[in-house]
């Protein structure tokens, strides 16, 4: 009597399909946990040597170049969670203070002062009656090692007084004068600190209106940390 599966068409490999299937699977599960994991290469590559071999895979004496799956996120490193950290927690204590815009941005913190909150319109004298607002960012700098850059800004009105020919004057004049605060009040070392002044070069918002323009006269006080291994000093 003849095998019943004699004239088949797959001559009983159908199985086959579902092997090779199975194995699939499973290379792409493990490409899955690969890519969630920390991976140890030299155990990788000998793992998927050994299955490819056990699957036929190889000719015999073959040699195998595994390319190992890199994750796509790179995980941030301790040190950088820490410099953000640090970085959040000092433009906190700042945005506490009131009367102030303190941000983190890439090479520390920048907190924005309103230039009615410091001067007169055309001036780079520092009001006395808000010094307290100062004081207090005095008090929280002088905690810190962050090197210390202060920048003057203005809207891009035209000035000419009999103190100051332009906005490039009077911007460089109050960031001048911030600093010269921060040295001889505030106790800060003046190698910390520099000043710059750049007009309406460097504007938040399109000069279109006059809320704009408000926004815009501003002195910044930008704060770099020392280094990316700066741990937090603040209680």
């Amino acid at each position: 009597m003849n095998n019943k599966y004699e004239d088949s068409e797959d001559k009983g490999g159908k199985w086959l399909t579902t092997f090779n299937d199975m194995v699939t699977l499973l290379l792409t599960f493990m490409v899955l946990v690969l890519s969630l994991s920390k991976l140890d290469v030299a155990k990788v590559k000998e793992a998927s040597y050994s299955l490819s071999s056990a699957c036929g895979f190889l000719q015999s004496g073959e040699l195998l170049d595994i390319k190992v799956f890199t994750p796509f996120v790179k995980p941030l490193s301790g040190v950088a969670i820490t410099d953000r950290m640090v970085k959040r927690e000092l433009s906190d204590r700042i945005n506490e203070i009131g009367e102030m815009n303190a941000v983190v941005v890439e090479e520390g913190v920048s907190a924005i002062l309103r230039d009615t909150l410091l001067f007169e319109t055309g001036s780079a004298e520092i009001k006395a009656k808000n010094l307290q607002v100062i004081k207090a960012l005095c008090s929280i700098l002088k905690e810190t090692d962050c090197q210390i850059r202060v920048e003057g800004h203005t809207d891009d009105i035209p000035i000419s007084n009999n103190q100051f020919s332009s906005n490039w004057e009077l911007s460089t004049a109050r960031a001048v004068n911030v600093v010269k605060y921060f040295i001889s009040e505030g106790g800060i070392l003046p190698e910390r600190l520099s000043a710059a002044g750049y007009a309406d070069s460097k504007p938040l918002f399109p000069n279109v209106s006059d809320h704009n323009r408000e926004l815009n006269r501003r002195v910044e006080v930008i704060l770099t940390l020392k280094n990316e291994h700066q741990t937090s000093n603040f209680e």
